[in-house]
Formats: structure tokens, sequence, C-alpha cells
């Protein structure tokens, strides 16, 4: 062996040795992914604490994604921050988070708790995903910005096509609260469509989501003829939007209502407040537990093994959002927050419990939603309706 040999086989030898060394400082180690949410106090918008069920779906995603996380011998830690139903704690927990060790966060379940994260986020290069919050406005938000959902220009064209299509709806009536962005935002979008139709909104009334008298709700709907409004559209939360409801068939007045995923897609909370009524209308979803297909039946069982209880939108939602962010790190370079945005925003396709996902750059991902018969005290999944065609007249149930 001459002298260039000897001088090359050590210089591989040093190369390799370097190469398994960098890789041992990226495997074996803990990684910190927050989670944001309202863990701890009733909500106006809930009539139930959903942190368990958030919390829960992202645990249940873990668990199933072992073997894929212990091949890079990753290790998820997971820091809580609870903001409770305050938003100035929202901010105050976006900006624990970008103090602590976690390189992203998910959560920010609600549109208003999304948009006044994101800013925090974005400026401190911290990657966020929101699993549920579809305001139009979060897409666009900026590069370390997420969302894992449809928004809710999709959900307003949808529902005004329903009203249309399936109703023959010519006149609507809007209830909104004027607190929520994502109920102003979902309203918007139902309106812009439902005009284009020829469709014309004939009695508009805002409450805020705190509200607990609606007698001016039922006086403005009572003084204009029932010819006047074929369907009430209710683009706000589970348990506001079921104290609405309420009071306006406890006048007399019962149109078809109709809703965005705000209403949930159990309706455990909505129905215990409405009770047994003749309520008849549709809602949109980003999933039902009865659905069909083979990956949903399994997360369910799996869910009610686990946790003792029927999983809801929140759940699956979370369940899906947290293995989108597994698979962002399984793929990561470096588990840092920018080895994780870099990551994160290279995946272009998703397939989850809710559906496949295509991920658009400067807006919200192109998914399907679900379809809800919503009649006396039941949610019944009617079709999947894909983004790129308009909802059918008949039912399907997928």
């Amino acid at each position: 062996m001459n002298k260039l040999q000897r001088v090359s086989i050590i210089l591989f030898a040093a190369t390799l040795s370097f190469n398994v060394d960098a890789s041992d400082a990226i495997a074996n180690q803990d990684v910190h992914i927050g989670l944001a949410s309202n863990f701890t106090e009733v909500s106006s918008s809930s009539s139930n604490p959903y942190g368990d069920y958030f919390r829960d779906g992202v645990r249940l995603a873990i668990t199933d994604a072992k073997p894929q996380l212990d091949k890079r011998g990753i290790h998820i830690i997971l820091d809580e921050f609870d903001y409770g139903t305050n938003q100035v704690k929202v901010l105050d927990a976006a900006n624990k988070a970008v103090a602590s060790p976690v390189i992203g966060v998910l959560g920010y379940n609600f549109s208003s708790h999304a948009l006044l994260a994101a800013p925090i986020h974005q400026a401190a290069k911290l990657p966020m995903l929101t699993p549920s919050a579809t305001a139009d406005r979060i897409g666009r938000m900026g590069a370390y910005v997420h969302t894992a959902c449809f928004d809710n220009a999709f959900m307003g064209k949808t529902l005004a096509q329903i009203a249309w299509n399936r109703l023959k709806v010519r006149k609507a009536a809007i209830v909104t609260a004027a607190d929520c962005a994502y109920c102003v935002d979902l309203a918007q979008g139902f309106e812009r469509e439902f005009v284009a139709l020829g469709g014309e909104i004939t009695v508009r009334k805002n409450v805020l989501e705190s509200d607990k008298d609606f007698s001016p709700v039922v006086d403005a709907l009572k003084r204009n003829p029932s010819k006047n409004y074929d369907a009430i559209l209710i683009p706000n939360q589970e348990l506001n939007a079921a104290l609405i409801i309420s009071a306006i068939l406890k006048a007399g007045i019962n149109k078809p209502f109709l809703g965005g995923d705000g209403w949930g897609d159990v309706g455990d909370e909505f129905f215990s407040v409405i009770g047994d009524s003749k309520l008849t209308g549709y809602s949109v979803s980003h999933w039902h537990p009865d659905l069909k297909s083979s990956r949903s039946k399994k997360f369910v069982k799996a869910f009610q093994k686990q946790f003792g209880k029927r999983p809801n939108d929140t759940a699956v939602l979370a369940y899906d959002s947290m293995l989108l962010m597994i698979d962002a790190l399984s793929h990561a370079k470096q588990f840092t927050r920018q080895g994780l945005e870099d990551s994160l925003s290279a995946i272009k396709e998703f397939d989850g419990v809710t559906g496949h996902t295509t991920f658009v750059a400067g807006g919200a991902p192109l998914k399907s939603l679900t379809l809800l018969s919503v009649k006396n005290t039941k949610f019944t999944p009617l079709e999947m309706i894909n983004p790129m065609r308009s909802p059918s007249g008949g039912n399907k149930h997928d």
C-alpha cells in the first residue's frame, strides 16, 4: 500500500466517522412541539371545554406514528400553552411559545385565535399549524403560518349552493355574531355566492357571542312576513348558534336553518340546548364519525378504545394535523424551527382520516368537506363535496 492509498483510506474513515456522528446528532433526541388551545374553561362557543378532544387526538397520532418516529429516533415532548377563553391570553400564549424550546406549534383552533397568534409566529419564524381555523386570511399571513383545513370561502359557497339548488331558497336571513371573525367571514362567503346565484338577503341581524337574550333577533324575524325569507343562516359557533336557534324555534319560527363547521359534527352540546325540536336544515363539517371509509372507522375504533369516548371533529382534525407535523419532522434535515418549516412547507399532498389535502401556496388547502343533514336531534352525513365541483342534488353517504 503506497502513501497516497493510506491517506485516502484515512480520509474516507474520517468522513464516515463524521457522517455517523452527524446522524447521531439528529437522531435520539427530544423534540418539543407546542399545543396551543383552550384546555380549561367553558366558552361561549362550546358548552364543553374541547381541549381534551384536541389533546387526545394529538396523543393518538403520536401513538400510531411511533414506528415512524422511532425510525428517526424522535421523542416528542408536548408543551401546552393554555389561553382559556381570553383573547388577550392568546397573545400571551403565542409569546410564551416563542420564548420556549418548541420548534413548532399545533393549535389555535378558532379563527379568532389563529388570526391573533399568526403575526407573532410569523415575526418569530416559529411554525404554527392550525387544524381547524377556517378564516380566509390565515392562508395568506406568511410562510410560517399553516392551516390543515378548507376555508370559509369554500364553506360559504357550498352552503349558498345548497340553499339555492337543494332547498330552492331565493331569500335568506342571516344572524351573525359580530365579534366572531369566523362567523363574519362565513356570513360574507355565503352572501357573495348566494347573491351571485340570484338570491337576496332580506334580514341581517348581529349578535354578540356572549349574548343570552335573543328577543331582538326574534323581533327582527317576526317583523318580516314569512314569505320574505325561506331559510336562516346561523354562521356561528356551536353554543351560540344553538341558543339562537332555540329562541327562534320557541317563537314559532321554523324555517330551514343553515350552518358551518362551527356547529360541530356530533351535536351532543348543540342538541342539549335545542332539545327535541323540529329543527331541519343543513350544515357542513370536516368529518363525521359515521363515515364509512375504512380509515375513518379504524380511527373511531382506536379513539374509543384508548379514551373511552366517541371522537368529534376536534379530535380527528388534531389527529390528522399531528400526523402531518410528524411527517414533516420525519423528513426534516434538522430538528430546528427552520428545519421543521422547510420540511412542512415542502409537503404538497397529504392523506388523513378527513380525506385528501392539496396544499396551495398563499392560500387555504384544497380539501373536501362533509355535508350534513340536520334533522330533529341528529347530524347525518349526506355526501363529500370536492372543492372542484358543486354539491349534487342527491344523497351520497360516503
